[in-house]
């Protein structure tokens, strides 16, 4: 599909403003099949994660409190910095903030940890969100997610539509990662200022981008939990386990968080041999890595994983 809208010079020019109409509507139809009440009108493509998540934070958290689950995702730093919001970060199972207006980020799974949200605490969070006459941002953006495992979206929580900009991806695609596409949606209070800005940045996502990411949803099953993915990183989470590596049980197939010893050595090691790791602390997660593995990586990736933690970490976590 791509290369038939480069045949087309449908990529030689600005495409529509907010997004290809198919592609908005192809977002539009999966939030609408999980719940929330999404048309077309209401998405905007991004290029990439970083630019949807700028816009929404700088539009809608400008001189806001901002409320946060702790841990907080470093991610977001700069764009709520530049917005002048303060943050408040909070720890989701204690009693919740005393607020009156402002703005929720609340991220699902975390970037920090992979974790999911349960049910019952998301719509505790709906139900304080309420109370509170709060906005919400919901970052949905990182997958895929395991098979197995549920997403539940914020938005379509009791109340949360007329509240709440989702923030999504086309991670639970195959091949995706490399093009930048990503979206937002929701109400048009919420999702205008942050159009606008986008826009201001970069007018137009890239063309053939959007191309590619139309392909992938009319032509796989966009959103589908892919057990093969999971098998193949349930064997990678399985060398960590082999040398008693300690890490978050992830609900996410994008990385793990593991705790080691020594960060940097484990960090270098992992990168000279071609194994995609960051120092957890870009991310807010003080000494530990995170480890992610590409799709279709096979069993070469195993094992050059499981020489990373042979080399540096030796008899100690044998």
């Amino acid at each position: 599909m791509t290369i038939d809208a480069i045949d087309q010079h449908l990529c030689d020019h600005y495409s529509r403003r907010p997004g290809v109409f198919q592609l908005c509507s192809a977002v539009a139809s999966v939030l609408s099949s999980a719940g929330l009440k999404v048309d077309e009108s209401m998405v905007t493509i991004c290029g990439g994660v970083a630019e949807a998540r700028y816009a929404a934070l700088r539009a809608l958290g400008g001189g806001q409190i901002v409320y946060v689950p702790s841990p907080f995702p470093s991610v977001y730093r700069s764009a709520l910095e530049f917005a002048g919001g303060s943050v408040c970060e909070f720890d989701v199972d204690a009693d919740l903030p005393a607020a009156t207006g402002g703005l929720l980020v609340v991220a699902n799974p975390s970037p920090v940890t992979g974790q999911l949200y349960n049910e019952n605490t998301l719509r505790r969070l709906a139900n304080w969100v309420s109370q509170s006459n709060l906005m919400v941002i919901a970052d949905e953006s990182i997958g895929p997610i395991r098979f197995g495992s549920v997403r539940h979206r914020f938005g379509a929580m009791p109340g949360m539509g007329s509240c709440t900009l989702t923030i999504g991806s086309f991670s639970e695609n195959s091949g995706l990662g490399a093009w930048h596409v990503s979206w937002f949606a929701g109400v048009k209070a919420l999702a205008t200022p942050a159009r606008d800005l986008k826009q201001s940045i970069t007018i137009a996502s890239a063309a053939a981008s959007q191309y590619a990411a139309l392909a992938a949803v009319t032509e796989a099953s966009y959103g589908s939990h892919d057990k093969v993915r999971t098998n193949e990183f349930d064997a990678f989470l399985a060398v960590l386990d082999r040398h008693q590596i300690d890490y978050l049980r992830p609900d996410t197939t994008a990385f793990v968080v593991a705790n080691v010893a020594n960060v940097t050595a484990v960090a270098a090691a992992c990168l000279s041999l071609g194994v995609i790791v960051a120092n957890g602390a870009v991310f807010g997660n003080l000494g530990k890595i995170r480890i992610a593995l590409p799709e279709g990586h096979g069993s070469d990736a195993l094992k050059k994983v499981d020489a990373v933690f042979s080399r540096v970490l030796g008899a100690g976590n044998e």
